[in-house]
C-alpha cells in the first residue's frame, strides 16, 4: 500500500531525522499517528548521549546469558537415556516421543513466534520464552524427585521447555539486531561461543552427576537452577532496555531509526513472506540438509562413539561433548573475519564441504584414528555454521525490520528436517542385526552432499552471474567494498530507484535504496515466494508425518531435544 504525502507533517533537520522511533513501513495503516507521536517526543526533549560500548558490551553478555541454561539443557535428556528409560520403565518408542516432542512443537510455533518477536521485540519476547523454559525444567526436574520417575510429568515439561527454547535465540538475534548494526557480527559470534560452552558444560556433566549423587534428578534440578539464572538475566536484559533508550540516543539498527521500544505494527503480516527473495530460500534449503543434519547428528553421536571406541556411557558422553569446544574458541574469530571480509556464501560452502568430509570418513573407514579425524572435521563444520548464517539471512532480507520472521521461517524447518532424518535412522538402526548405526550414517552423507551441492550453487553464481543473486553477491563482498559492488550491479541491471516520502523524510541514502531495490524479489506479486513457502510447509507436513511412523515403529530416541538448527 502506498504512502501518499501529507503536508501538516514537520520534516526533521537532517541531524535529527535518524532520532525519531517509528516503524515505517509500506503497510503502516497508523503511521500518521505514529510520526505525530515521535515528534512531539523529539520537539519536547533534550540532546542525549549516544550509547557507551561499555553499555553495549553489558547487553552482549546478559543477552547471552539469557540463552545459557537453554542450551545447558539441549544434550541433558539424550546423555540420560539409558537411565531414563530404566527408571521409568518406558520403551524406545516413548522415548522417541519424549525427545522428539521440542522439534514437533516448534515446526510451526517458531514461525508465529517469529513474527511476535519482530512485533514485540527482543527484550520483552527472551523474559516470557526464558519463563516457559524454566517452568518446563523445573515440572521435569519434579517428574523425577523421589523416585516420582512420572513419563506424563516429563512429556509436560518438554511440551512447556519446547515453547521457550525454539525461538528463544530467535529473540537473542532480534536484540543483536537492534544493538548492532548489520556487519557487526561478532556479537552474533559470541552468542553461539557461549551456547556451544553451555551446551558442552550440560552434555558432558550429565551422566557424571547422575552416577555420583545417585539420581538423574540431579542433573535435571542443576538444570532448572541454571534456567532460574537465564530467566533472571532476561529480566535484566528487559529492564537494561529500557533504562537503555531512556538514557541515551539507541539507534535501532534493523531501521536506523531511533529505539524506542514501541509496538510495531503490522509486523504480525504473512504478506511478509512475498518480501524475501531467491536468495533466502536457497539458504533455507541448505540450512534443510546442513543444519538439520550437523543438528541431528548430536543425538547420536554419544552412542557412536561408544560403538566405535567400545566404551561406556560416561566416556561416550565426554567424546562426543569435545566437538563443542572447537566452535567454542574458533566462533568469535570468524564473526571478526565476516564483519572485514564478508564472504558469508563462502562460509556456508566450507560448512557444507567439513561436514561431507566427516561423514565420509565415518562411512567408509573404521579406525579409532580415522574416527577422531571425522569429529574434528565434524566440529568445525559446527564453528562455521551459526554466525554466518545469522549474519547472511540479516543481510540478504530487504527489509530488516523482518529479520526475525525469517530466521523463524528457516528455523521451523530445519526442525522437520531433523525429525525426518532422526526417525529415518532410527528405523535403519533398528533393522541392524547388531544394532549398529553405520546404515545410518549413509543419511547423513547424502545430506551433507546436498548440502555442498546447494551452497556450491550459490557461490557459483555470486561470482559468475551476480545479477542473477545479487543480495547473496553482496553478502560476499566486504563491508568497505559494499557501495561499489551496490552501483556496480545497479548498473548492469539498469536500475533506478524513486524516493519515497519516508526517504525524504528519514534520509534514507539513494544508496541504501539501491541496494534494498536489488535484494528484493525481481517478481513484486510474491507468487515464487509463495511457492518456496509451500515447498517448506512440505517438509514440516513430512516431518509430522515420519514422526507418526516412528513412534507405531518403535525407533529408538536418539533425537536431541532441544536441538534447534540455527
Amino acid at each position: 500500500m502506498s504512502v501518499q504525502p501529507q503536508n501538516n507533517v514537520e520534516k526533521f533537520p537532517v541531524g535529527e531525522r535518524e532520532k525519531a522511533s517509528i516503524d515505517v513501513r509500506d503497510d503502516g495503516s497508523s503511521r500518521g499517528d505514529e510520526q505525530s507521536s515521535a515528534l512531539a517526543y523529539e520537539q519536547g526533549s533534550s540532546p542525549k548521549p549516544k550509547l557507551p560500548y561499555s553499555w553495549q558490551l553489558a547487553m552482549i553478555v546478559l543477552t547471552c546469558l539469557c540463552t545459557f541454561g537453554n542450551h545447558w539443557s539441549n544434550g541433558l535428556i539424550v546423555s540420560l537415556k539409558t537411565t531414563i528409560i530404566k527408571e521409568t520403565h518406558i520403551n524406545n518408542s516413548q522415548f522417541a516421543t519424549l525427545v522428539a516432542v521440542t522439534n514437533l512443537v516448534n515446526t510451526f510455533l517458531c514461525i508465529a513466534l517469529g513474527f511476535y518477536i519482530d512485533k514485540l521485540g527482543g527484550a520483552l519476547m527472551s523474559v516470557i520464552l526464558a519463563g516457559f523454559h524454566l517452568s518446563g525444567a523445573i515440572v521435569m526436574s519434579g517428574a523425577a524427585t523421589n523416585h516420582l520417575n512420572s513419563y506424563p510429568l516429563l512429556i509436560v515439561g518438554k511440551v512447556l521447555a519446547a515453547i521457550g527454547d525454539g525461538s528463544l535465540d530467535n529473540a537473542q538475534h532480534r536484540i543483536f539486531s537492534t544493538y548492532f548494526a548489520p556487519g557487526k557480527g561478532f556479537a552474533f559470534s559470541i552468542g553461539a561461543c557461549v551456547a556451544n560452552l553451555a551446551q558442552f558444560t550440560g552434555q558432558s556433566t550429565a551422566n557424571v552427576i547422575a552416577k555420583n549423587l545417585g539420581t538423574y534428578a540431579w542433573a535435571l534440578w542443576i538444570s532448572s537452577v541454571i534456567a532460574g539464572f537465564s530467566f533472571a538475566c532476561a529480566v535484566t536484559v528487559f529492564f537494561l532496555d529500557r533504562y537503555l533508550r531512556v538514557r541515551y540516543d539507541v539507534t535501532d539498527q534493523t531501521s536506523g531509526l531511533r529505539h524506542t521500544g514501541q509496538i510495531k505494527r503490522g509486523t504480525f503480516n504473512i504478506g511478509a513472506i512475498k518480501h524475501l527473495p531467491l536468495t533466502f530460500w536457497l539458504v533455507v534449503a541448505f540450512a534443510v540438509f546442513e543444519n538439520a543434519g550437523v543438528q541431528s547428528f548430536v543425538s547420536i553421536s554419544t552412542q557412536f562413539a561408544q560403538q566405535r571406541l567400545k566404551k561406556g556411557a560416561v566416556i561416550g558422553g565426554w567424546v562426543s561433548s569435545f566437538y563443542l569446544l572447537l566452535p567454542a574458541g574458533l566462533t568469535p574469530f570468524l564473526g571478526i573475519y565476516i564483519d572485514v571480509y564478508g564472504k558469508r556464501i563462502g562460509f556456508l560452502f566450507l560448512s557444507g564441504i567439513t561436514f561431507l568430509i566427516s561423514m565420509l570418513l565415518l562411512k567408509f573407514s573404521h579406525s579409532v584414528e580415522t574416527f577422531i579425524a571425522a569429529y574434528v572435521f565434524y566440529a568445525l563444520s559446527q564453528a562455521v555454521t551459526p554466525a554466518p548464517q545469522v549474519e547472511i539471512i540479516r543481510s540478504i532480507i530487504p527489509d530488516p525490520q523482518y529479520f526475525a520472521t525469517g530466521f523463524a521461517i528457516k528455523k521451523s524447518v530445519v526442525q522437520a528436517s531433523i525429525v525426518i532424518i532422526t526417525t529415518a535412522a532410527g528405523r535403519l538402526q533398528d533393522l541392524s542385526p547388531t544394532d549398529s548405526l553405520d546404515p545410518a550414517v549413509t543419511l547423513w552423507l547424502v545430506y551433507a552432499f546436498l548440502s555442498v551441492a546447494i551452497s556450491g550453487l550459490m557461490l557459483v553464481l555470486s561470482h559468475t552471474a551476480p545479477n542473477a543473486l545479487p543480495a547473496a553477491r553482496l553478502s560476499q563482498v566486504a563491508p568497505r567494498d559494499l557501495p561499489a559492488e551496490v552501483e556496480r550491479l545497479a548498473r548492469a541491471r539498469g536500475l533506478t530507484v524513486p524516493k519515497d516520502v519516508g526517504d525524504e523524510q528519514w534520509g534514507t541514502s539513494e544508496l541504501k535504496r539501491k541496494e534494498r531495490a536489488l535484494k528484493s524479489p525481481v517478481h513484486q506479486s510474491g507468487v515464487l515466494s509463495w511457492g518456496y513457502l509451500a515447498l517448506g510447509l512440505a517438509v514440516i507436513i513430512i516431518g509430522w508425518v515420519m514422526f507418526g511412523m516412528g513412534v507405531s515403529w518403535g525407533v529408538h530416541g536418539s533425537v536431541v531435544a532441544g536441538t534447534v538448527g540455527e
